[in-house]
């Protein structure tokens, strides 16, 4: 398969080893029994973490369950280090036992680990979640994806703007927002309005400028359909506009983009309106 490859750490340098890595963990099953919560270290579960307890349990699949982190304590019992939500959703779920991966550590060192464990985690983000979906074949994440190829967008990840081409973004959640919002031929105009006007708007494809232009083609089939729309924005300043809709006063609760989506339209309707007569 060519979309797997070996872990290389060839290109790591000069990484210092602070700390010996321990004895070698086990790796068994364990009852959920057996298992237990210090809350000298841990946390409570918050509503919020009801709620995710609840989804893990509704959603539960073995495929999306990661390995417990657990301590032997007195009693014959297992501290939690990581995965009480985890746990909690398979005592829901009715499940017995869980995977566990059994560290040698005291309660201080359970802390530390507490903490190194949550600290450490590398957040997944959107550009990577996006192309899991779109591997899982989530259907939302393809229909984004037709919108994007039809507008000429693409989706980056750990890309430096230096290196940003004429459609490049990496503003995925905004155009989640987008595609569930406007109809997909909206959508797509708005898109291709920032991407075909003038150098192509590198670097632009951000949150305001998505979601206002997204907006106004949605709204405004008149301007989609106008042959000489893109002809008109070859002089709209995206990049300026943008400047004065970070620094225009706005009303509590408006969102910043509508400045944007107002200056846009307005440009649109005086210009248009010069070349129709």
């Amino acid at each position: 398969m060519d979309t797997l490859r070996s872990i290389d750490v060839s290109d790591y340098s000069g990484v210092t080893f602070r700390d010996q890595v321990g004895p070698a963990p086990l790796l068994q099953w364990i009852e959920l029994d057996s298992l237990a919560i210090d809350d000298s270290y841990q946390r409570t579960i918050s509503l919020h973490g009801r709620k995710q307890v609840r989804a893990i349990a509704e959603h539960f699949r073995w495929t999306h369950f990661a390995t417990v982190i657990v301590a032997p304590v007195e009693g014959g019992r297992f501290a939690i280090i990581d995965g009480q939500h985890r746990c909690h959703a398979a005592r829901l779920r009715g499940i017995k036992s869980v995977p566990c991966m059994v560290v040698q550590a005291d309660a201080t060192e359970q802390a530390r680990a507490f903490s190194a464990v949550n600290m450490q985690q590398t957040a997944v983000r959107p550009p990577a979640m996006h192309k899991a979906r779109l591997a899982a074949g989530d259907a939302t994440a393809i229909r984004l994806n037709a919108i994007c190829e039809a507008a000429g967008v693409r989706i980056v990840d750990n890309t430096p703007a230096s290196r940003m081409r004429r459609g490049d973004t990496v503003a995925v959640m905004a155009l989640y927002n987008m595609e569930r919002i406007y109809d997909p031929e909206g959508v797509v105009a708005g898109l291709k309005a920032i991407i075909d006007a003038g150098d192509g708007n590198i670097g632009m494809l951000k949150v305001e400028p998505i979601s206002a232009y997204c907006d106004v083609f949605s709204r405004r089939r008149d301007l989609r359909a106008h042959a000489d729309v893109i002809d008109a924005l070859d002089d709209f300043d995206l990049s300026a506009a943008f400047a004065r809709m970070l620094t225009t006063a706005r009303d509590p609760g408006t969102h910043r983009w509508r400045i944007l989506a107002t200056e846009l339209e307005s440009w649109l309707d005086q210009r248009l309106s010069k070349v129709a007569a």
